[in-house]
């Protein structure tokens, strides 16, 4: 009996080695049978179950969703790329102005924070008239010319929801920076200024002025790319419902129709209350949290 056993033993053992494996599932639904020899932050290396003298395999921890060890412990990795971790020493903040804002007659300097993965609040001052100043024409017995003159301020706020994206460098998923990314951002423009304007008094064409009240509420949609976890540009374009009490013109000349408006940070279509459109391309200068 005890002969037999012995005898018996040896195989037991072979066949418990051999469903003693570890299971890779990947992201494209095949099935590794491996043995793991080691899981890293954004690799793991093991060897093929059936081949344990062979080579050793190197596989991206972001092409696995989950493995299965022998005593039926499973590890997933389908939220690799969300791990705070990778972005731990990345920065969080940036200094942004509208590129293309003084050549439209004013000056826009803007601060976002990210607040997680793909989130984060942005808020903007905006100084109208600190820029290329516009020009008005009309005619009064003969054609004369009048600087718009624009003087006042904005504000603007309004919180991004990004999707980061990812990238393959060397045949490996890295994760990007955690500023990155296209975005939606829903956006609220207040602001007030002052500007001349050319009115109809006593049957000739005059220079006036008038103050403007505006508002919209937005969704912007844009791309911003960081450059080297200092630099970032950001491109932006969006639409919404606007409001303002200004009167526009046909040929800079105005009247009490009220169609169109270009309140500097959004322009207005139509009546008021109305649709209004902003773009931009903002540069930026990211900054990093004190330790």
């Amino acid at each position: 009996m005890k002969k037999v056993f012995l005898l018996i033993l040896p195989l037991f053992c072979a066949a418990f080695t051999l469903t003693a494996q570890d299971k890779i599932y990947r992201q494209n639904g095949k099935v590794v049978d491996a043995k793991i020899l080691e899981v890293g932050a954004s690799e793991i290396k093991y060897k093929d179950f059936n081949n344990p003298d062979g080579p050793i395999y190197v596989l991206e921890t972001d092409r696995i969703k989950k493995i299965v060890y022998e005593n039926g412990k499973e590890e997933r990795f389908q939220d690799n790329l969300r791990d705070p971790e990778r972005y731990a020493d990345q920065a969080n903040k940036a200094i942004k102005i509208n590129f293309l804002s003084p050549l439209y007659g004013y000056f826009e300097v803007g601060y976002e924070k990210s607040t997680g993965f793909g989130k984060s609040y942005e808020l903007s001052l905006g100084i109208i008239g600190a820029g290329k100043a516009g020009v008005l024409e009309y005619y009064n017995s003969q054609v004369g010319e009048v600087k718009r003159s624009p003087f006042g301020v904005f504000v603007s706020g309004g919180y991004k929801f990004g999707k980061l994206p990812n990238f393959i460098l060397f045949g490996k998923t890295r994760a990007s920076h955690l500023m990155q990314g296209t975005y939606v951002k829903p956006v609220v423009y207040l602001g007030h200024y002052n500007e001349n304007r050319v009115i109809y008094k006593d049957n000739a064409y005059v220079v006036g002025d008038q103050d403007v009240t505006f508002g919209a509420l937005q969704l912007e949609f844009g791309k911003q790319y960081v450059m080297g976890d200092k630099l970032l540009l950001d491109l932006y374009w969006g639409f919404g419902y606007g409001f303002d009490n200004k009167k526009d013109s046909y040929g800079d000349i105005y009247y009490d129709d009220n169609t169109t408006a270009f309140n500097y940070a959004n322009a207005r279509a139509g009546s008021s209350p109305g649709l209004s459109f902003s773009f931009g391309v903002k540069l930026g200068m990211l900054l990093k949290d004190k330790k």
